[in-house]
């Protein structure tokens, strides 16, 4: 609120243009949300690797965890991520504005609380480096299973 307005100025400012809202490109950023209260993030780029098991353990921690997911992304993308929230009975809000981007450097997904709880990195990639539910897509011989178990 600028200061030396009335509060009558106050009022149809705020009727004119909307309450002004708090941390408002931060809120855009995470979904809707604050960062104080986000777990974990998943960006657009970042769904490129399967994150799906490190997701799943991340919205079964706790029963205060709510999935934002952005819904202008490819019902490809994000059905797996959708699927498994159900399954869990999770909570999730698919967020469809024009302001939930689909960069590669926006968010996909936000697991968040409904209060702070102040964690000092979020980021999937950052918190879980050695992604050990990486799917080795790689095809294997009987010849090279044999010949790597006798090392």
């Amino acid at each position: 609120m600028p200061q030396g307005e009335s509060e009558l100025e106050q009022h149809l400012n705020a009727s004119l243009h909307g309450v002004p809202e708090l941390k408002a490109t931060e809120k855009r950023k995470y979904l809707g949300t604050f960062r104080e209260r986000v777990y974990l993030t998943i960006t657009v780029a970042e769904l490129a690797t399967d994150w799906l098991p490190v997701f799943e353990k991340e919205i079964v921690a706790s029963a205060d965890r709510l999935v934002l997911i952005n819904g202008n992304l490819d019902d490809q993308l994000i059905r797996p991520y959708l699927r498994t929230a159900a399954q869990h009975q999770i909570n999730f809000t698919l967020k469809t504005g024009e302001e939930y981007q689909t960069t590669p450097g926006s968010m996909a997904i936000v697991i968040t609380a409904s209060t702070a709880v102040n964690l000092p990195e979020v980021d999937i990639a950052k918190l879980y480096p050695n992604n050990e539910s990486r799917v080795d897509h790689q095809k294997h011989s009987l010849w090279d299973h044999l010949h790597h178990r006798k090392e």
